[in-house]
């Protein structure tokens, strides 16, 4: 339970920051600094997994994508996440929040020499990605030991297929353990990937209201 607490304390202060704060531009201000910090919080501590866990610890599991695959409106409609595509997004690895899971020490140590000698190049048959705006998260789903090294050494682009998951926002909501449906409050079968994926999703929701009026 210790992340349902991360996540309340998370939210407590973004909400503090709302009610005390005058300006709508200091309001995004202290939001975009949550939602930086966060982000690389988060990014760095899936690419370091591959240091501090067994060998193969991920071989052959299925990581799951960091939202819902499907939500239902307010009238039990069931909606995929993918029919907002927006199109193709180049994604800066210096500076996006690029969600990467190697998991083959061998692939990683030869990744690292190569893209640490030479630059990133970019594959369009190897680097598959989904990028979900406007929360800002990419999410790699092959070439995953090129990208975690250009990721680490700053250095490089993907592409990404991108779409746009604003359509959550007002049917999905998440306590840092689980996604639910915002209409009847029932659990979602989609697993939460990490409680800061839900700060991340709640903080950005907020942002999305206050820039659009509905807050």
């Amino acid at each position: 339970m210790e992340r349902a607490y991360e996540f309340k304390y998370a939210l407590e202060f973004a909400h503090q920051a709302l009610e005390n704060e005058k300006t709508k531009e200091d309001k995004i201000l202290i939001l975009d600094f949550m939602l930086d910090v966060i982000k690389e919080d988060l990014k760095y501590d899936f690419l370091t997994n591959i240091f501090y866990r067994e060998e193969y610890f991920d071989k052959g599991i299925r990581i799951p994508l960091p939202f819902p695959y499907s939500y239902y409106d307010e009238t039990e409609k069931k909606i995929s996440i993918f029919e907002r595509k927006i199109g193709t997004k180049k994604v800066d690895l210096a500076e996006e929040c690029v969600l990467v899971f190697p998991w083959h020490r061998k692939r990683m140590r030869e990744n690292i020499k190569n893209i640490g000698s030479n630059e990133f190049i970019y594959d369009e048959y190897n680097h598959f990605a989904h990028y979900f705006s406007p929360v800002n998260i990419c999410f790699v789903y092959n070439g995953m030991h090129s990208t975690s090294a250009g990721v680490g050494f700053k250095k490089g682009f993907i592409e990404a297929v991108e779409y746009d998951i604003t359509g959550l926002f007002e049917h999905v909501h998440t306590d840092g353990l689980y996604w639910y449906n915002s209409h009847n409050n029932t659990k979602l079968e989609d697993e939460l990937l990490d409680f800061r994926i839900g700060i991340i999703y709640e903080l950005s929701k907020l942002k999305y209201q206050i820039e659009k009026g509905l807050e």
